[in-house]
């Protein structure tokens, strides 16, 4: 077992700090693990294998399951006016003022068992995956909205079929994901970004899948230039 863990948390390019924060544990306990020093119980199991999106038959060995691509919420952001507060900042000040605010959003998304992938700027990355993975990352996006009443942080979600994995040369590879489902949660994100101060948006796809969202949201039409398409977004508030 402590070889599959292994190997899953390497494929998804996860340090096992990572892996430890997603399923609510020590990186200690990751590493005993792994040196097949200890064994997680049963419901530690199953959040492994929800968090990697595999049966637990095929965790456990009875038969191989190898995807390279699964279902998951990609949750995106990104600060409003970042451009007009850095004119303000020298360097160092923008980067510290980012860093405070991309720790309490981490920390966050990674309680409701989300991945952090990067941060770009102003922008933050992250997914969800395994069992009610829209509902949690809902859940992330609503906590971070309500304790950040001062900042614009404007988060956006999309559901879909994501591949998750290393790009870049082999020395300086970083974990990323991609697909179509990432491309649309960033298209919208820009547009949704200017109609709106603050707040949290959502696709049907999320919306469909999260309950905890029924009778909160209200929807627009918003039209993507890129997409060339007209598509409703559902918003918190």
């Amino acid at each position: 077992m402590g070889n599959k863990i292994k190997e899953l948390r390497l494929r998804f390019g996860l340090k096992q700090i990572d892996l430890a924060n997603s399923v609510g544990v020590s990186p200690q306990a990751v590493s005993k693990w792994e040196k097949d020093e200890n064994f997680p119980d049963i419901l530690l199991i199953r959040k492994i294998a929800s968090l990697f999106d595999i049966s637990l038959d095929s965790f456990l060995g009875h038969h191989e399951e190898n995807r390279d691509e699964f279902e998951a919420t990609v949750f995106c952001s990104s600060l409003n006016h970042f451009a007009d507060r850095a004119k303000t900042l020298s360097a160092k000040e923008v980067a510290q003022w980012s860093n405070v605010v991309f720790h309490h959003m981490t920390d966050i998304v990674v309680k409701y068992g989300g991945v952090p992938v990067k941060y770009t700027g102003d922008g933050f990355l992250c997914f969800f995956s395994g069992a009610e993975h829209a509902e949690r990352a809902f859940k992330a996006a609503c906590d971070i909205d309500r304790i950040n009443p001062d900042k614009d942080i404007v988060i956006f979600l999309n559901s879909g079929d994501i591949y998750f994995g290393l790009v870049g040369h082999p020395d300086y590879a970083s974990k990323d994901i991609s697909g179509n489902a990432v491309n649309r949660a960033f298209l919208v994100l820009d547009e949704f970004s200017k109609h709106v101060r603050k707040g949290v948006g959502m696709t049907e796809e999320v919306k469909n899948l999260t309950k905890e969202a029924a009778g909160v949201l209200h929807s627009n039409s918003l039209k993507i230039p890129v997409l060339n398409e007209q598509i409703t977004v559902y918003t918190k508030g």
